[in-house]
């Protein structure tokens, strides 16, 4: 018999022996007619597979395992998801997908080769929902398409014909704007003089902070015109106050107050160009605002993950989790809600500015689609009648929840004291 080594399989001890593991890559081969080769597309790692022997024998000295293959394969029938110890790579969490099973009763021994399908992705969620982060760049960056379009409008019902030529104009950044224009009427030369002092109060609005050289704004193209020159002075400008305050990102609610005060003290100052500020500024701040549920989201998944795992594995050693006591927590269910509420009410007044401006709507069903089935998780909720007050801990056990799982409770319920817990309360279904 081969060396064997010590492995566990949910509560199962296992003697195993070491076969082989398998990783395949995902590469899609683009071939093309009389040419040789092919491009190839890296599409990832497929999920990896381990195959073990496991050996079960009773020696009459001591080591009586034979009777516990049958009991395992009785287990690995009524499961899907299992928890592997590897001797090499530790816990592992996936499915069973093969046994080959080798017994004979007069010896009283028995072999099970077994393929273990190693799952990295933990929950079905992390796919079946739209990214609030992606989606929410890609609207705000057709968004700046149809502030252009807006502004190109204003100037065309404030100068007529004439807008054609001076919309149509491509200038220079490092110029001033009604100093590249000649041949205009002087009615146009003075809207242009309003353009410029309203540009440059944006450009000269908190410039001692500095825009993100990595952020979304950076790298958009606003273009060489004059709607791309305003409509880029108000994101940029928009994001320095974003980033001055950036202590406030882990309470939306307030940050997103912060931003709406701001934007009402810029658009005060925006003279005639007040809706192109309020416009801009919504968008920005619905983008920010998906910015801080996506890092809230992934605060959730850290946790969520580290219910399933043991605070010790099968060697006894502690398993430290991913965060800290002294880490952000995610958010409640009020805090969910206010943050809501203020940045749709931020974008409802820009909507009601530019009601062919389809990007803030979407803005915002797409914050509103988060919390209701990212966030809050309504589908999976279920309210509970408890008869007696419990510790929040006993309301996770006796609802087949692990009791690490009562801080996500605190976040969809409006609990005063997680010791003494009455009346209705949600729980995830488990």
């Amino acid at each position: 018999m081969a060396d064997l080594y010590a492995a566990k399989l949910d509560a199962f001890d296992l003697e195993i022996e070491q076969i082989d593991d398998e990783i395949d890559i995902a590469i899609v081969r683009h071939e093309y007619p009389y040419k040789n080769g092919a491009l190839l597309e890296n599409l990832g790692q497929k999920a990896r597979s381990i195959r073990f022997r496991c050996y079960f024998w009773d020696d009459g000295a001591g080591h009586e395992t034979y009777d516990l293959h049958e009991e395992l394969l009785a287990h690995l029938e009524g499961q899907e998801i299992f928890e592997l110890v590897h001797p090499k790579y530790g816990p592992l969490r996936g499915s069973v997908e093969a046994i080959h099973i080798n017994h004979d009763d007069r010896q009283r021994t028995a072999t099970l080769d077994i393929m273990f399908v190693h799952g990295a992705i933990e929950d079905s969620d992390d796919t079946a929902h739209e990214d609030i982060e992606s989606s929410a760049e890609e609207a705000y960056t057709a968004g700046i398409d149809e502030q252009q379009d807006v502004f190109s409008g204003d100037v065309a019902a404030e100068l007529g014909p004439e807008s054609g030529s001076i919309l149509g104009k491509v200038l220079d950044p490092e110029m001033g704007i009604v100093e590249q224009f000649s041949g205009i009427t002087t009615q146009a030369r003075n809207y242009l003089k309003t353009v410029e002092v309203y540009v440059s109060t944006l450009e000269g609005t908190l410039n001692a902070v500095a825009n993100p050289a990595n952020g979304l704004v950076s790298i958009i193209n606003y273009g060489t015109t004059l709607p791309g020159r305003v409509i880029g002075s108000v994101a940029r400008c928009i994001e320095r106050y974003a980033v001055l305050a950036d202590g406030l990102r882990t309470a939306p609610a307030r940050f997103v107050d912060n931003l709406s005060s701001a934007l009402d003290s810029l658009a005060a100052v925006s003279g005639n160009f007040a809706k192109t500020t309020r416009i801009g500024g919504a968008a920005h701040i619905a983008l920010q605002t998906a910015y801080c549920y996506k890092d809230d989201e992934e605060r959730r998944a850290v946790r969520k993950r580290a219910e399933g795992l043991p605070a010790f594995d099968a060697l006894g050693n502690y398993t430290a989790p991913e965060f800290s006591a002294e880490d952000t927590q995610p958010m409640t269910v009020r805090e969910l809600e206010a943050s809501l509420a203020a940045v749709r009410g931020v974008l409802q007044d820009a909507v009601e500015l530019s009601r062919e401006n389809s990007s803030l709507k979407q803005q915002a069903l797409q914050l509103q689609t988060h919390v209701n089935t990212i966030k809050l998780e309504r589908e999976k909720i279920t309210m509970v009648q408890l008869d007696n007050t419990l510790p929040l801990h006993l309301v996770c056990l006796r609802y087949g929840l692990p009791y690490s799982a009562a801080e996500r409770l605190l976040t969809i319920n409006d609990i005063r004291n997680p010791n003494e817990v009455s009346g209705e309360v949600a729980i995830y279904v488990s």
